[in-house]
């Protein structure tokens, strides 16, 4: 039993003597600090939220898109480098299945859903190290494959990807090339456009609702913003949004019915993960249910009338792979 101990110590030791990547560090050099929030278990609800099936493996700083009735969620923080895990939800089987890994081990990269396929970009790869990324790639859910795409005419990383108006947005990252990117299919590619300087915040999220793209909160310069910018793709203008009650970054966000929904992330000197649940209704943020537990570098998605709170971690940067969870919590919001 001594002999087992000690061997559990050297690897914990061995683990966490492993070198940040410098991407990493950057995002947060401070420990996780955790704001209280309720503890989450397999065996019990608070309030609204119910427990989801765990994810195969613990994951931070991962992405997921939902697609004809299934989510699928990719990549993540590893110990040593990103991780190319690819699952899937499909509600008929109610568990994640494995499918093709992706092409390289991602992080903090973005994924949408676009012309019946799930699109990945940009992103820290296993093959760029600290590096922004501005490959592209599709995956096919009938071949079970993933085919190469136009690259981002920059690197981008920590940013966003949204489709509106029958084109896909790539938007914020802080790391990168600047602006936004637009991918217009009867183009075959993509090109750069104007946007404000402060649309360049990492963390943020980003939800299409109404034909316009909403991003909300990210940080800039070490510290989170509460600001909310909106994009008209069809007048190509931009506007200031309701900004948010206290800035974030590395947060989850979806939109059901309308209403914006903001989960987590960290505070505004990046030093805590936070537990609360904001909704954007009839102009105005309110406080919504709040999580089971705080985590912050999680996935959202929404299936059937809900929403689905996936990985994500205590910590960020460097902690997120040591802080990660499997963990799966879903919220149907109240009409």
């Amino acid at each position: 039993m001594k002999a087992m101990t000690v061997i559990l110590s050297v690897m914990m030791f061995a683990a966490m003597m492993v070198v940040a990547e410098p991407q990493a560090m950057a995002q947060d050099a401070a420990g996780p600090e955790v704001s209280p929030a309720p503890a989450a278990s397999g065996f019990t609800l608070s309030g609204p939220w119910r427990t989801g099936p765990d994810l195969a493996h613990a994951r931070s700083g991962l992405s997921a898109a939902a697609l004809d009735g299934k989510i699928y969620a990719a990549g993540g923080a590893g110990l040593t480098a990103p991780r190319d895990d690819f699952e899937v939800y499909d509600r008929d089987t109610g568990r994640w299945s494995p499918r093709e890994p992706l092409p390289v081990g991602l992080e903090r990269f973005a994924m949408a859903t676009f012309d019946g396929r799930v699109w990945v970009a940009g992103g820290y790869s296993d093959e760029g190290g600290p590096e922004p990324s501005a490959q592209v790639w599709s995956y096919d859910e009938a071949e079970n494959e993933w085919s190469p795409e136009p690259a981002l005419p920059g690197p981008k990383a920590s940013f966003s990807m949204v489709e509106a108006d029958g084109k896909l947005y790539a938007l914020g990252g802080e790391d990168g090339a600047p602006g936004m990117f637009v991918f217009d299919p009867e183009a075959a590619g993509w090109s750069a456009i104007a946007a404000p300087l402060r649309a360049n915040r990492r963390g943020a999220a980003a939800i299409e609702m109404g034909g316009e793209i909403w991003l909300i909160g990210g940080a800039a310069d070490g510290a989170a913003s509460a600001l909310v910018d909106v994009y008209d793709p069809q007048a190509e203008t931009w506007r200031a949004g309701p900004a948010l009650p206290q800035p974030r970054a590395g947060h989850a966000a979806a939109e059901i019915d309308g209403v914006v929904h903001v989960f987590g992330g960290r505070s505004a000197d990046m030093r805590r993960t936070l537990g609360d649940h904001l909704e954007l209704a009839d102009g105005a943020w309110r406080e919504g249910a709040p999580m089971p537990a705080a985590r912050t570098e999680a996935a959202a998605a929404t299936l059937d009338g809900e929403i689905w709170l996936i990985g994500g971690g205590a910590g960020a940067g460097f902690f997120a792979p040591f802080t990660a969870v499997e963990s799966v919590d879903v919220i149907r919001p109240a009409p």
